[in-house]
């Protein structure tokens, strides 16, 4: 596809990616996995974290935003299911550009169907068609959207899992969570609510989740404060009546062979999800659209 002059193919971290370039900043998107690496608002610092230890492809990326599809984690699936799906392997390509000036990029990417194929996607996900948006303007956002083409009800679990860039983990805060119930991964999945302001201890993997369903749509709001980079960070999500908070504290992190041992201080995942108890019951026919807008304050 022919690309407009403000998207440029480049290599990032070792990966065949985008560059968009707007005048309110650059964001990199790399082809495998459509997986954003890097946003650069105009004037600010990095807002994502990339492991500078990832394994080459086609294996996941550490850091970015993976997206995890058709499952999170793993979910209702069997214990030797790809964590977090098949999609964030996959090489994705450009299938449309929505919008293109020095305001505003928008485009969508879809994984390429050989290799979609190739790793038996159709069985997996039967029916099932997913494409990521993702817009560049004064705010960046991501919309991944799920059609149900087939014939059968699929249980859809999924996550843009944001690694945001922090000072030191155990010095942000996160606004927006208190007063929610949560599932605590490690104690058990047994469940809690936030009764103070959120802090990290120790580490921390937790899927908080919205008051029980109304008639009027969730709209989650969560601000990510940084005191010592004067950095307030709002995430909006939508499609989503849960998100996932995780950081695996020193000890986690010797575990991860992608994540430096004295790595984990450098970054804090908020996850717009469906996770939990948040399950997407998709019905032959429908769709779903999984979103969050990040902007800086």
């Amino acid at each position: 596809m022919h690309l407009p002059p403000e998207i440029t193919r480049c290599q990032h971290a070792g990966h065949e990616a985008l560059q968009l370039s707007t005048r309110h900043g650059t964001a990199v998107i790399a082809l495998h996995g459509a997986h954003l690496l890097s946003w650069m608002p105009s004037g600010q610092r990095e807002v994502f974290w990339l492991s500078p230890q990832s394994t080459p492809e086609p294996a996941a990326i550490r850091g970015g935003v993976p997206v995890c599809w058709p499952w999170f984690a793993r979910q209702g699936r069997p214990a030797d299911a790809l964590q977090h799906g098949p999609v964030r392997n996959l090489p994705w390509q450009v299938s449309a550009v929505h919008a293109s000036s020095d305001e505003m990029i928008s485009l969508s990417l879809e994984p390429c169907a050989q290799a979609a194929q190739d790793a038996g996607l159709a069985a997996l996900a039967p029916g099932l068609q997913v494409s990521l948006r993702i817009t560049l303007g004064e705010t960046l956002n991501q919309t991944l959207r799920t059609r149900n083409r087939g014939h059968a009800t699929f249980e859809l679990t999924q996550a843009l899992h944001s690694y945001f860039a922090v000072s030191h983990a155990t010095q942000v805060g996160i606004d927006g969570l208190l007063g929610l119930p949560y599932l605590d991964k490690l104690r058990g999945m047994t469940a809690h609510l936030q009764q103070t302001p959120f802090a990290l201890a120790l580490a921390c993997d937790r899927i908080y989740h919205a008051p029980p369903r109304t008639d009027e749509p969730f709209v989650g709001r969560y601000t990510l404060t940084d005191p010592a980079w004067q950095r307030s960070l709002i995430i909006e999500t939508e499609g989503s009546r849960s998100v996932v908070v995780w950081n695996p504290g020193q000890e986690g992190a010797y575990g991860i062979a992608d994540v430096p041992n004295e790595g984990w201080p450098d970054f804090f995942c908020i996850e717009a999800a469906n996770a939990g108890p948040d399950v997407i019951t998709l019905a032959p026919g429908a769709e779903h659209r999984l979103g969050q807008t990040l902007s800086i304050q």
